[in-house]
């Protein structure tokens, strides 16, 4: 076959082709370009021979292109390159062009013969497809989540790097491990509630929704709760059907869960908190009742207990705020919130003294209350209802018991015990006996009265 039939079959052949096609000489100038460059470009094939094809190269591809062709040229390797050119409309798209050298029987280079394909249409599907994927991943960043996968056949779990940051185990890429190990990473507790979870996800009767919560071990040491959620692949084995892999996200859901242990803590804090304070208001009003002489005096004493006991809750309420944990007050301030409206003006007839305690939100109430009838009853008939009267609450920790002594002096003489037992005084002895366990023992004297208690440490911060 003569050079001119090859030239011509070829021409042919180039001509039929849908692709770009091109030639070049040794030294990589352009001597051939089919119809389609032409229809392509808008650029007429004379003005596309020699070196003319580079006008119509995206200015940031040509340096690229330009020393890639250079190398291919010199090395006599196959080329390869992708680079954007201008279109007929002015604008520009991707091509992957490719080109190989035949070689004369001497060795040398005879020709370069190559192909332009269009991809314009692949680098905008993954371009496309990268920025999914960035979404994809700020928004699992942003969420802090991670993503798993369970091949369902092989048993291998595995995870990404989001994943392993929420497990405290940093790694890049993806990390791989037995489902056998990931089960064992799960709380006892939560293991078989996991398990029967993927199980069901996993079943032929199921939808292949997957979601629980659990806790898991971290490597670290610490313990921490997360919420997984995930779908289940299935595929169609006649008229059956077999899963193959369950993949997912994950969350840590730790704060979340404090905040709702801390919450219902806090519920159940508030629930009992009321029952008592209407137990309390409850056995007030009967007592009262029984031992008041009128209306006015019931009304006069129900006030003053009330507001007693409304005083110790507003000392409790601001830490039951904090989710009702560690809800407490110092003795000092539980006292001075007491006797407060029994302080005139700027005079100092009351001395209140001791080291800090802490009083849990259960025994404030209690203590408020017996407080309140010791201070009402000396504003009635002892130390303060006489101008030169004094009042002083001191007290000392002594193995694990608060000793607490209220001391009476300056106020009208006593003869001695009282005939009758009020109810302050058997509400005193039920709050400090029954409910702080402690003892409450009452010196009438002629000073005076002098009121000793003792109170367990546990049962006042508890």
């Amino acid at each position: 076959m003569t050079f001119n039939e090859t030239e011509n079959r070829f021409a042919v052949l180039a001509e039929a082709l849908p692709q770009l096609v091109w030639s070049t000489r040794p030294d990589g100038t352009i001597d051939y370009v089919n119809r389609r460059w032409q229809e392509f470009t808008g650029v007429s094939i004379e003005r596309f021979l020699g070196e003319g094809w580079l006008a119509v190269v995206h200015p940031q591809d040509l340096p690229q292109v330009l020393e890639i062709w250079k190398q291919a040229t010199i090395s006599g390797a196959p080329y390869e390159d992708e680079f954007r050119v201008r279109n007929a409309a002015g604008e520009y798209e991707w091509v992957l062009s490719r080109a190989m050298p035949t070689h004369a029987p001497s060795g040398e280079i005879e020709r370069w013969f190559g192909t332009s394909t269009n991809v314009n249409a692949q680098k905008k599907a993954e371009e496309a497809m990268r920025g999914l994927e960035t979404q994809y991943r700020l928004a699992l960043e942003a969420a802090n989540l991670g993503t798993w996968q369970i091949d369902l056949e092989t048993g291998v779990v595995t995870w990404d790097e989001g994943s392993c940051a929420l497990h405290h185990t940093p790694h890049e890429g993806l990390y791989t491990t037995s489902l056998h190990e990931a089960y064992a990473a799960v709380h006892p507790d939560d293991r078989e509630r996991v398990q029967r979870c993927i199980e069901h996800a996993c079943g032929p009767d199921g939808d292949g929704h997957y979601e629980c919560e659990y806790r898991a071990n971290l490597l670290d040491g610490q313990l921490r709760w997360f919420r997984s959620v995930g779908q289940t692949s299935f595929i169609e084995e006649g008229r059956e059907r077999r899963a193959v892999r369950l993949s997912g996200v994950l969350s840590d859901i730790t704060d979340r869960q404090r905040t709702e242990e801390a919450q219902e803590l806090l519920t159940r804090e508030l629930n009992h908190r009321v029952k008592n304070l209407f137990a309390i208001a409850n056995g007030m009003v009967s007592m009262t009742a029984r031992t008041a002489k009128d209306p006015k005096e019931m009304a006069n004493a129900l006030r003053g207990r009330l507001g007693a006991l409304s005083r110790a809750h507003e000392l409790v309420q601001p830490a039951a705020t904090h989710h009702g944990i560690g809800s407490e007050v110092d003795l000092v301030q539980l006292c001075e919130a007491v006797i407060e409206p029994y302080r005139q003006g700027g005079e100092n007839r009351i001395d209140i003294k001791g080291p800090s305690v802490p009083v849990g939100s259960n025994a404030t109430t209690s203590l408020a209350l017996v407080l309140h009838e010791l201070a009402t009853n000396a504003g009635k008939y002892g130390c303060l209802s006489q101008s030169e009267g004094h009042l002083s609450l001191r007290w000392t920790i002594q193995d694990d018991l608060v000793d607490l002594l209220w001391i009476e002096t300056g106020g009208p003489a006593i003869e001695g015990e009282p005939e009758f037992e009020g109810f302050g005084t058997q509400l005193s002895q039920r709050s400090i006996a029954g409910q702080l366990g402690g003892t409450l023992d009452r010196e009438w004297l002629v000073e005076g009265l002098r009121v000793h208690m003792t109170l367990p440490l546990n049962r006042l911060t508890g």
